[in-house]
């Protein structure tokens, strides 16, 4: 049992503590709070006797042990100052890192809780009367964190009892530990059962990224993920590698493949990083592997200073097309602008970027968004010792399960929210339209002065929205409505509600405490030395990854008004007179 600080009734005599650190460190922190310093008479493993500073007053403390145990009680405790307190050498006991810093533990507990050295200075003066200054509010910082998360080097110790106790209790995990010739530290790997489970119900499209780690020895996170039926991030994989290069991600994708396997039209969509394409080309031959939309906009926009409101707009319109006739129509429009950045699309593939072109079907998968998004989550949790990082990963999965199967038990609508919203907006503008029918499967759609073929047979569309989306576009919501049938029948499986509830089935239990893991010798004497690699140098980290040299030299466009010439507006909304010509 523990000294209440804030409680002095907890201090008195016949209290027990657990054992002789817990009351030293109490007795500190209560010196603190309450603005005096003691000095210890005898300490011995039996008896821990402290006595105030000034001979003179009567103010001491004395607990022994309890028989032959480890715990000691208070046999006698004088809080009965009878010297004056505000002598200034006694007025105060020294602040130490260690002491404040357990008194700022539970600040840290949340990975993404900003507490800056500046609040424990804040802090410390208004709770406590103390004046700290920044080194030591940093000092108590450091302390605080190296107490709750203990020492990085440590960390990769427990890795095998940690990857132990997951495959012992969920038999459904894949988890791999792979270490050097030296037993340093090259990869691990994760895939939960949930996500193991849950893929078989989502679209065989898989998103991965890669992100670097601010910890003490560095390294990268991989990750791989995928779209649920309510169209959210389900991680179905992550990983902690040395650095991006072939053979680690080559590594990454031999253990998903393990978890996974392989399935029809299944397909691959990442940053289009050369150790990424080297790798699925390998592990996966003959995969499909699509590039993020918005990587290839980037690169143009730093390869040709190319960043103007039209060209972005004739870009990612170009991406998103339909049809093989908009399609060719919108890049004779980009090579009017630019015939550079056309054949710079060219040479990439438009297999690799355009919905049009692309030889298996991703949908609504146009960019790595996902991936970017699962990374902004756990940006706070990249700053964590290796085994806090997996096991906050775990607990992420873990909530977001749970909330997610609550949230689609709460679903009354027959597809999910993402793409039953997507549903709405085309049946909103097919009422508008005028349907005749051409045989049983096949209708006419007029809309205005065009004309749009629906053949409910096969699933097309002329406008090709209805194949590509795998979900009825305006037109063949007109045409079902016209034969007064249902649109559910016309649906990708992948977006029902009812995948939805087999995605999240599984659910990720909790872990025991880590006090009561019941590990084989053999596991615990296993040495994980942390990587060969170079440390991070002391000092203050670096939180944002570093800039390539053509995103550094390329200047930002802005936006000006095409009437008066000014910034932050534009034609539309100006309320200036014309500039003079």
């Amino acid at each position: 049992m523990e000294l209440a600080i804030n409680n002095e009734s907890t201090s008195a005599e016949g209290q027990v503590y657990q054992d002789k650190q817990t009351v030293a460190a109490a007795m500190k922190n209560y010196s603190v709070m309450h603005k005096f310093q003691f000095r210890v008479k005898r300490s011995s493993h039996r008896s821990y006797w402290l006595i105030y500073v000034a001979e003179s007053c009567k103010w001491h403390f004395k607990a022994t042990l309890i028989n032959d145990s480890t715990m000691l009680k208070i046999r006698s405790f004088s809080r009965q100052h009878t010297c004056c307190l505000m002598d200034e050498t006694f007025i105060q006991r020294k602040r130490t890192a260690a002491v404040l810093g357990s008194m700022v533990v539970p600040k840290y507990c949340d990975p993404k809780t900003v507490f800056t050295p500046k609040d424990i200075q804040t802090d410390m003066l208004s709770e406590h009367g103390l004046n700290l200054s920044y080194m030591q509010a940093w000092r108590t910082k450091e302390k605080a964190l190296q107490f709750l998360r203990g020492n990085p080097c440590d960390s990769y110790n427990k890795l095998p009892k940690y990857f132990y106790i997951l495959e012992k209790n969920y038999p459904c995990y894949v988890v791999k530990l792979k270490k050097a010739v030296d037993d340093c530290f090259l990869y691990a790997f994760v895939a939960l059962c949930t996500s193991i489970n849950g893929w078989q119900y989502c679209r065989p499209v898989v998103v991965v990224d890669g992100t670097f780690l601010k910890s003490a020895y560095r390294g990268v996170m991989l990750t791989a993920s995928t779209m649920d039926a309510a169209g959210t991030i389900l991680p179905l994989a992550y990983a902690v590698i040395d650095s991006e290069n072939d053979a680690s991600w080559k590594w990454f994708f031999e253990q998903f493949k393990e978890a996974y396997g392989e399935r029809p039209s299944m397909c691959v969509v990442s940053d289009r990083h050369e150790s990424i394409l080297k790798a699925t080309s390998v592990v996966y031959p003959g995969m499909a592997h699509y590039s993020c939309m918005w990587h290839i906009w980037t690169n143009i926009r730093s390869k040709f200073k190319k960043g103007h409101l039209q060209l972005h707009e004739l870009y990612f319109a170009t991406t998103r097309s339909y049809t093989l006739d908009e399609f060719n129509e919108r890049m004779l429009k980009i090579e009017e602008v630019d015939l550079r950045v056309k054949s710079y699309q060219y040479d990439i593939g438009y297999h690799r970027w355009s919905r049009v072109h692309a030889t298996v079907n991703r949908t609504f998968t146009m960019t790595s968004n996902i991936a970017e998004s699962l990374n902004v989550v756990t940006k706070d949790a990249r700053e964590l010792p290796i085994f806090d990082i997996f096991e906050y990963m775990r607990t992420l999965l873990e909530r977001w399960t749970k909330e997610k199967l609550s949230k689609a038990k709460g679903t009354f609508t027959y597809l999910g929210h993402k793409y039953n919203k997507e549903l709405e907006d085309n049946s909103t503008l097919s009422q508008k339209l005028r349907v005749r029918a051409s045989t049983y499967h096949i209708h006419i759609v007029l809309d205005g002065v065009k004309r749009y073929i629906v053949c409910l047979e096969n699933k097309k569309c002329s406008c090709g929205q209805f194949q590509l989306d795998e979900l009825p576009c305006a037109h063949a919501l007109a045409a079902l409505r016209h034969r007064n049938e249902t649109y559910k029948n016309y649906c990708s499986p992948y977006y029902t509600r009812k995948s939805l509830l087999l995605t999240y089935e599984m659910p990720v239990n909790p872990l025991p405490d880590e006090g009561k893991w019941d590990v084989p010798q053999h596991i615990l004497d296993e040495v994980v030395k942390p990587p060969a690699g170079d440390k991070r140098q002391p000092g203050r980290p670096h939180k944002e990854r570093y800039k390539t040299f053509d995103e550094i030299k390329s200047k930002k466009y802005k936006v000006s008004c095409g009437n008066c010439g000014g910034a932050r507006h534009n034609k539309r909304t100006c309320k200036n007179a014309p500039k003079k010509k």
